[in-house]
């Protein structure tokens, strides 16, 4: 009998001691970590913050490219149209002009000289000259457009026998940039046009004419004929033009 009583105080006594040992254990505080530990911690926290902002950069350039892609102007290649699509196109075009209160056919153009005068007069200038004090007033018919960018386009004029490059650069324009890609974009082959602008020559030597103005008299309604360049095709401003345009004595 009293051996079991001595057993009894003795697992009461461990187990006293085992709860002490447990809240002695739980109340020490905890290891502090080494300073490498802490060196990897800040590594990864830094590398963590850098590739939060790459992908934050990544978005805004991503936002900006779509932005700047949907503000330029959307053009059609019309070359690839259907001819009665092209038609019933431009027919739309004219209609949203008048609805607008705009003048789809002016009532006159003033010219100041005809093209085969404009490059008998200036022909003679030299590669990149540009007489920006100097105004001249064309008017031909558009048998080539081809475009380098929404900022700048560029024309084959045609008039009386012969041509002159209309070169369309926004920053001669007295157009807004907006308003002078909308308004390019809608330019087409075979329309006639009145340009007011002033002399030079292109740094390749083209003879050109750099609008400030730029009017269309008359809406081409019908796609005009493709031009294909042929070998050995002779781009001088007098040499004679592939296809009739108003003031030719006969056609082809």
């Amino acid at each position: 009998m009293g051996g079991a009583v001595e057993e009894a105080a003795k697992s009461v006594s461990n187990l006293s001691m085992d709860s002490s040992s447990s809240a002695a254990a739980a109340a020490a505080p905890a290891e502090a970590p080494s300073k490498n530990a802490l060196k990897r911690e800040a590594k990864m926290k830094q590398k963590e913050e850098e590739r939060r902002i790459k992908e934050e950069e990544k978005k805004k350039k991503a936002a900006a490219t779509a932005s700047t892609q949907s503000s330029k102007p959307q053009v059609v290649d019309d070359e690839d149209m259907d001819p009665t699509q092209y038609f019933e196109n431009r027919l739309k075009v004219l209609a949203a002009n008048k609805a607008a209160g705009g003048n789809p056919y002016p009532h006159k153009f003033l010219v100041s000289m005809s093209i085969p005068e404009y490059v008998a007069k200036y022909e003679s200038l030299n590669n990149g000259d540009h007489l920006e004090d100097v105004k001249v007033c064309l008017a031909g018919r558009i048998m080539n457009k081809r475009i380098s960018s929404s900022k700048l386009f560029f024309y084959d004029l045609h008039g009386e026998g012969a041509k002159v490059q209309v070169m369309a650069d926004a920053r001669h324009s007295d157009l807004e940039e907006a308003d002078f890609s909308r308004f390019h974009s809608a330019v087409k082959r075979g329309d006639i046009v009145g340009i007011s602008g002033f002399p030079g020559k292109s740094k390749r030597g083209e003879l050109s004419i750099f609008p400030r103005s730029f009017t269309v008299l008359s809406h081409c309604l019908h796609m005009m004929p493709r031009q294909k360049a042929g070998p050995g095709t002779d781009n001088t401003n007098t040499k004679k033009i592939d296809s009739w345009v108003p003031g030719a004595d006969k056609e082809p």
